[in-house]
């Protein structure tokens, strides 16, 4: 994630506190490890997840060929042998995202429990932050890659048109083994949504918060909006921003910041964008204009399409128009 300042300050909370959290080298206590330990296990595989998705072609010219000449067996079979490998690719993807969800819940348990309110989480427990805003680096960066790449649809939608139309053949597909009928239904589901890595967080924490009916949804929403404002003041402070060895910092805090704030927006019952919101979206908006990065019109896009209550009517003017 390159080097992110060793040390944040988020001025000015709730209370007029100032706290640090140190996401380049936050160590677990012992109290941590357990946790930690889990959700490392998962954040390992994320590296090599990007990779896979970065490097996804796609079998758009054989599926192509295969449509055009459909009573060619030989192209079709060969449209097929390239299709198969790639839907275990997303197939792996699509089973990522549900490790992912139950490395957030852990997350969300440990960085909400009592006694603690969540602001002294995030201090005593920076290793674990540190985890959470992994997870949501990885997120956008996923989604960003998944929107980018209609190949993803299209070989999925081949595959199952194919399974289709050869069930009512009689052929049997030895890679139906990989990928059910079942299982091509929830990866359908999935990979339908524009931000698929995104919805599952975002119901992930929904659920977390419906589940978990003796905990005040506050110590959830202030966990979140505390780590918006840890990302924006460190973009928006030139003393800190200056210490950046390079733009991967940049856009890692952009990233972390928007993924909280739409998953505070899904929790919240009247959402991110309202005036008794604890999240400055006029503050973190504004940043994320100034920044040079190409990958800010994704990001603010995030915040238009996969939010909910932008349009609510508590929403200020001033904050669409910031959007628009």
């Amino acid at each position: 994630m390159g080097n992110l300042l060793k040390v944040l300050a988020c001025a000015e909370l709730e209370h007029g506190q100032i706290f640090f959290l140190d996401f380049e080298h936050a160590q677990p206590t012992e109290a941590e490890t357990a946790v930690w330990n889990q959700v490392n296990a998962v954040l390992e595989e994320a590296h090599g997840i990007l990779a896979e998705l970065q490097s996804y072609n796609g079998a758009g010219q054989e599926i192509r060929e295969a449509i055009q000449n459909p009573c060619d067996l030989q192209l079709q079979e060969k449209a097929w042998n390239a299709v198969c490998p790639l839907v275990a690719k997303l197939k792996r993807f699509y089973e990522f995202s549900l490790r992912l969800e139950n490395a957030l819940r852990s997350l969300l348990e440990a960085l909400t429990s009592p006694p603690y309110a969540p602001m002294q989480h995030l201090e005593r427990e920076q290793a674990l932050a540190k985890q959470f805003a992994e997870i949501l680096h990885f997120t956008l960066s996923f989604d960003e890659l998944k929107m980018t790449n209609p190949a993803i649809q299209n070989d999925f939608s081949y595959y199952r048109r194919t399974i289709s139309r050869n069930r009512l053949n009689n052929l049997q597909l030895d890679a139906e083994n990989e990928v059910n009928n079942e299982m091509a239904n929830r990866m359908s589901l999935f990979y339908a949504e524009a931000t698929p890595m995104l919805k599952t967080l975002s119901n992930a924490t929904t659920k977390f918060v419906s589940e978990n009916k003796t905990l005040p949804i506050e110590d959830t929403t202030d966990c979140l909006s505390t780590m918006a404002c840890v990302c924006r003041v460190m973009l928006e402070t030139p003393e800190y921003r200056c210490r950046f060895s390079n733009t991967d910092t940049m856009l890692f805090c952009m990233r972390v910041m928007v993924g909280v704030i739409i998953l505070y927006d899904h929790v919240h019952p009247v959402g991110a964008f309202a005036k008794t919101s604890k999240i400055d979206m006029k503050g973190c908006i504004k940043v994320l204009k100034e920044q040079p990065s190409n990958s800010v019109e994704g990001l603010l896009n995030a915040l238009r399409y996969t939010t909910r209550h932008l349009n609510d009517d508590s929403t200020s003017k001033q904050i669409r128009a910031m959007l628009q």
